[in-house]
């Protein structure tokens, strides 16, 4: 499942604090932290949210390497 590494990746690209998106989601910073990290998997209602905020379907931000997708996609756009 890639959605820790999908997090941190998102996160960065708005860069934004975990403390920021935290507040937005309206849950801890620490809590959050464990979804970046992979020490816990979000309920579906910080999912949902998670996806919202986002603007990123479920499956997408779970499934999809998204950095990966990026890069992919900048290769193509260059060539």
């Amino acid at each position: 499942m890639m959605l820790s590494k999908n997090l941190k990746y998102l996160r960065a690209q708005k860069g934004i604090s975990q403390r920021e998106i935290a507040a937005d989601l309206t849950i801890t910073r620490a809590r959050y932290a464990k979804y970046e990290e992979a020490l816990s998997e979000p309920p579906i209602e910080v999912l949902l949210k998670l996806c919202q905020y986002h603007q990123i379907s479920i499956d997408t931000l779970i499934t999809v390497d998204l950095k990966n997708l990026n890069q992919k996609t900048e290769l193509i756009e260059n060539s």
